[in-house]
């Protein structure tokens, strides 16, 4: 039986957080906008900050006084990238809940929360995980247009069994004239009738998105291996194909690897 908290779908959706993100001198940038480099940074739970500067000078930034600060790269996500290759989400969920209280207002809080609402998912830690995005929203406001992580937020909503506000999101991303928006949007609809025991209507919406937003490649993997599931559950013979069209048509993704384990 598969581990859920080792799930290669979670490991690969939770390091596109970190990619690209290297190791890099403290700093704050000022009211005026400028950028002072230190050498050491730290933060106080009312939002003060205090850098100290190459030249070993403390200067302090009081709440409102300042754009933002960035701590360097703490030794704690080096831990956390090893441990989601090994799909560990366990360790790395409390790992990334002492960088969230540790690093308050120094950049990595709100990394650490955003991966925490991707690692929540797998772990079936539903309310957490909305909770996390919720909380996200409100001090990054244009994450919730980010489609990916609307789609995440929708299976977080829905394993919550927050239904009303699901359909109403779906309703909405149908309705807003985007072709990605609308094919994640059913996929997820699709994921809600599978959830309600309605599996024949559930394969219709994947595969409804699977044929008719071929140019969306980056959903087509999710709705295909979908598919595939919904007609293994209904003894459909044609399910093994779907689950070979996910291998061979998109070896790259997550999904062929899930379909490999089918």
């Amino acid at each position: 039986m598969n581990n859920p908290y080792k799930s290669a779908l979670s490991a690969v959706k939770i390091l596109l957080v970190f990619a690209g993100i290297a190791q890099a001198e403290p700093f704050v940038i000022n009211s005026a906008g400028s950028k002072v480099v230190g050498s050491a940074i730290q933060s106080a739970p009312d939002g003060t900050i205090l850098l100290t500067t190459l030249n070993g000078q403390t200067l302090t930034f009081r709440k409102g006084c300042y754009r933002r600060a960035y701590a360097d790269k703490p030794k704690e996500i080096f831990q956390v990238e090893k441990l989601v290759k090994e799909k560990n989400l366990i360790a790395v969920a409390e790992l990334l809940r002492r960088v969230k209280e540790e690093y308050q207002f120094l950049g990595w809080d709100q990394r650490a929360s955003l991966m925490l609402a991707r690692v929540y998912l797998p772990m079936k830690q539903f309310e957490d995980s909305a909770r996390e995005y919720e909380a996200l929203f409100v001090v990054q406001p244009q994450l919730k247009e980010n489609l990916k992580e609307r789609s995440n937020y929708m299976q977080a909503l829905l394993g919550s069994e927050r239904i009303d506000e699901v359909a109403k999101m779906i309703d909405e991303d149908i309705a807003s004239g985007s072709r990605e928006a609308a094919a994640r949007a059913q996929v997820v609809r699709g994921d809600m009738k599978m959830k309600s025991g309605q599996t024949e209507e559930a394969l219709l919406d994947y595969l409804r998105t699977a044929i008719l937003f071929k140019a969306q490649e980056d959903v087509l993997p999710e709705a295909t291996y979908k598919t595939a599931v919904a007609l293994k559950k209904m003894n459909d013979p044609c399910a093994e194909e779907y689950f070979q069209k996910v291998i061979n048509e998109f070896p790259g993704s997550e999904y062929a690897e899930l379909a490999k384990e089918k």
